[in-house]
């Protein structure tokens, strides 16, 4: 902050410090989220009861992005051979849609519907 303030004021300075800021925040931020989902990943997996013919494949990674930010979590796969399905039970505790967080993904589609088109 020392150096913001005995530099040249300038725009593109003030762009390059509010960028700066942007970034210091966000990083913590990420990490408390990824941590949190994780968290809530091994609570639902640990509690999750196969169906008839599932069997878990294991724990699989995914990248998942936040409103600030991307991040790994590890969620365990179940698969029936019988029907030739699989699916993820964290994912759909944790209201993923695809890799992105629900609030992200509220964000998306609201900015996609102040849209005129597609082609954006």
């Amino acid at each position: 902050m020392a150096k913001f303030l005995v530099e040249p004021i300038h725009g593109q300075r003030v762009q390059q410090w509010e960028g700066l800021v942007r970034t210091l925040i966000f990083k913590p931020a990420t990490s408390l989220v990824g941590y949190l989902l994780q968290e809530a990943a091994h609570k639902l997996d640990a509690t999750y009861q196969a169906k008839a013919g599932e069997t878990c494949k294991g724990s699989i990674s995914i990248g998942v992005q936040c409103l600030f930010g991307s991040f790994t979590l590890q969620r365990d796969y179940y698969y029936h051979v019988g029907k030739g399905q699989g699916h993820y039970p964290a994912d759909a505790g944790l209201g993923l849609e695809g890799s992105y967080t629900p609030a992200l993904a509220r964000l998306i589609c609201l900015e996609g519907a102040d849209e005129t088109g597609y082609e954006k």
